[in-house]
């Protein structure tokens, strides 16, 4: 499976290039067109993981997110 994530960003937030690098960290994947970055996984176990890891890292940012999910 490969999970998308759209990201919006606010001006009174987290600079959109840190965000980039903790997206890139958590083992994002930068994407070009509908959504902003895709990360592949396997089980449910990992999708709660990366859920989880995304969630922690984004909070404070003032940074909403939409995630996708769809087959390889």
């Amino acid at each position: 499976m490969r999970m998308y994530v759209e990201l919006y960003f606010s001006s009174e937030g987290t600079n959109p290039l840190e965000i980039l690098d903790k997206m890139k960290d958590l083992g994002f994947d930068p994407v070009v067109g509908e959504y902003d970055f895709a990360k592949d996984y396997e089980t449910p176990e990992e999708y709660e993981e990366i859920l989880n890891d995304l969630t922690q890292v984004l909070e404070g940012t003032d940074t909403r997110y939409r995630l996708t999910t769809r087959k390889k």
